[in-house]
């Protein structure tokens, strides 16, 4: 596509900038072009103005393949570790550190273009370029369009293109002058917007803000009654080494204020708050809403700081978190209806060891003995309290309970995986069903089809292009006088969730569908009907009400999540550093 032809997709571009416009879509769309591109000009010369022109006119969906930017790091006082999440974020991906980042887009080698904006204002520019921005022009699929004025040190490019806009040529010098009619600035200003517009910025110190807060009853700072544009003042100078006083201490601080500024001001510090926003910080940090901010700190608060968990519970909004598990990563996991294991939750970790926990209060009650332990990639409980163990190899395994209970009978189970195994490629996931004494379990395989055994034959569907990923039953009432039915849900490498009904044909269109790998789904029934969740490799869990008022609820608690299971209206997570439970009743549920 010629560039006039972009051109007239693209926004309205002011203050007489077409020339320097048309320039950056050139450099856009010339594969000669140096990989790398600085916007460079005094103070107020529009470097910022230009480039948010330029994202918002290059990240829409009619934008050429070769014009388009793929990730926006907007610098100014972000940290090495702000840019990561920030773009782990943009990449669907969750990434805590560089090296995690790194990684992921070199595997993609797809042209990608990278826009960091207001570079000069970065709070760490110096790890930014290191440990990041150098880092990835190594990669040849990878270019990046940097706003610095200041030479920042790339290597991996020592010639790059650069657009200066304090030359005149880049500024026509009519439409300037008609710009600054329009806007009632000062047309000697020319070529700088920001000097027509007289603007000067304006510094405060930690005391001033401070006194800004208003007062409680009782003459401490009500940080509920701040706005946010304070708040993150107040910590955009503390990232500056300047101290807050006891105010560093109050979790409330934190959710209130725009997250990249707590991000800055944290870095380097070791103390429980800092460890917890850390922990959270991918889920954080483009989270607009305080009170699903206050709900992911308080999450990775429970267990360590409870006082300080307890002062968020009053921020408004979000949802809640019951009980939580630090410290083993849940690889797979399975709720247990009736049967030996009734109320407890099945947990497996990286080794493939198994481990019970209370449904109810998280209380780790036991281990299940698996003899000869591997890594599994599946885990279910049948009715009859047989435990069904899918390895990472495909293989499977049956742990009979010690006493018998309504349900196949271990025999009866195998004999029904072998005639699913017979018609389907590998196994990749299982599901158990446990209101359903004669059901056998589901799997999913690496075809991208699901089975679901019946007494006289296996029923499959083609429900994914790729293996399936995830899956997880249900049996909803099918009436007064009719038998419970199954529902399975299941979600794929391709991004899409499905719902089927062995009874029925599959739905024509996904129940969800998003731009990277189902990690894990959940399904429940509630009075109301069906509750299903999935969750995505970019952290985020999104909890569908199929009944009822058909409610959606997103959350994004800092992690990848592994395994989730649904109990009634208790949400479990199962992520790398631990198990947490949502309780979809409270705040923001479906």
């Amino acid at each position: 596509m010629k560039v006039s032809e972009a051109e007239r997709r693209m926004p309205p571009l002011g203050a007489g900038r077409r020339a320097a416009g048309l320039a950056l879509l050139g450099w856009l769309d010339d594969e000669r072009a140096p990989r790398l591109c600085r916007i460079i000009g005094s103070p107020g010369a529009g470097k910022s103005h230009l480039l948010a022109w330029l994202v918002r006119g290059c990240t829409m969906g009619t934008t050429p393949s070769g014009q388009r930017i793929h990730g926006v790091v907007p610098a100014a006082g972000l940290s090495l570790r702000g840019a990561v999440w920030t773009l782990g974020q943009q990449f669907n991906l969750v990434a805590h550190s560089p090296g995690e980042l790194l990684a992921a887009i070199g595997r993609d080698d797809r042209r990608t273009v990278i826009c960091v904006p207001e570079f000069d204002r970065a709070a760490e520019p110096g790890r930014l370029v290191s440990e990041l921005l150098n880092p990835l022009l190594e990669m040849p699929h990878v270019r990046l369009l940097v706003e610095a004025s200041q030479t920042p040190g790339f290597e991996a490019v020592p010639e790059p293109a650069v657009l200066d806009l304090d030359e005149p040529r880049w500024t026509d010098r009519e439409q300037f002058a008609s710009w600054c009619a329009e806007a009632g600035a000062d047309g000697g200003g020319y070529p700088s917007p920001g000097r027509a517009l007289g603007e000067s910025p304006t510094a405060e110190d930690v005391a001033a803000l401070v006194s800004r807060i208003p007062a409680a009853a009782d003459g401490s700072r009500d940080l509920r009654a701040a706005d946010e544009e304070l708040l993150t003042k107040l910590w955009e100078v503390a990232g500056r080494a300047a101290d807050l006083g006891p105010l560093a201490t109050d979790p409330v601080l934190y959710a209130l204020a725009r997250p990249t500024a707590v991000t800055t001001a944290v870095e380097g510090r070791d103390d429980i708050l800092a460890r917890a926003w850390q922990a959270a910080g991918p889920g954080l940090i483009d989270e607009p809403d305080p009170g699903v901010r206050a709900a992911v700190l308080r999450t990775r608060l429970l267990g360590v700081d409870d006082k300080a968990a307890a002062a968020l519970t009053d921020v408004p909004g979000g949802w809640t978190t019951r009980w939580v598990s630090w410290g083993r990563g849940a690889v797979e996991m399975a709720a247990a209806g009736p049967g030996p294991y009734t109320s407890q939750l099945l947990v497996a970790d990286r080794d493939g060891t198994v481990r019970t926990y209370d449904s109810g209060t998280g209380r780790r009650t036991g281990v299940v003995v698996v003899p000869g332990p591997k890594p599994l990639r599946g885990l279910a409980v049948t009715s009859g309290g047989t435990v069904v163990l899918l390895d990472s190899w495909g293989g499977t395994g049956l742990l009979a309970p010690d006493q018998s209970w309504p349900g196949l009978e271990p025999h009866q189970l195998t004999e029904a995986i072998e005639a699913i195994r017979e018609g389907a490629a590998e196994l990749t996931t299982v599901a158990a069903v446990g209101r359903l004494p004669g059901a056998a379990p589901a799997f999913g395989d690496a075809a991208g089809a699901v089975h679901w055994a019946e007494p006289d034959e296996i029923l499959s569907a083609q429900l994914h292009q790729g293996p399936v990923t995830a899956l997880a039953a249900v049996a909803l009432g099918g009436g007064l006088s009719e038998p419970d039915l199954p529902l399975l849900l299941s979600g794929g490498l391709d991004g899409t969730v499905q719902l089927w009904g062995p009874a029925s044909e599959p739905m024509s269109e996904a129940s969800d569908r998003r731009d990277c790998p189902v990690t894990a789904v959940a399904a429940g029934a509630t009075a109301a009907g069906a509750l299903v969740a999935a969750a995505w490799s970019d952290g985020l869990v999104r909890v569908r009400d199929l009944g009822g008022a058909g409610g959606v609820l997103d959350i994004r608690p800092g992690s990848e999540i592994w395994s989730m299971a649904l109990i009634g209206t208790l949400l479990v997570l199962g992520m790398p550093d631990g198990l947490a439970t949502i309780d979809l009743r409270r705040r923001g549920g479906p």
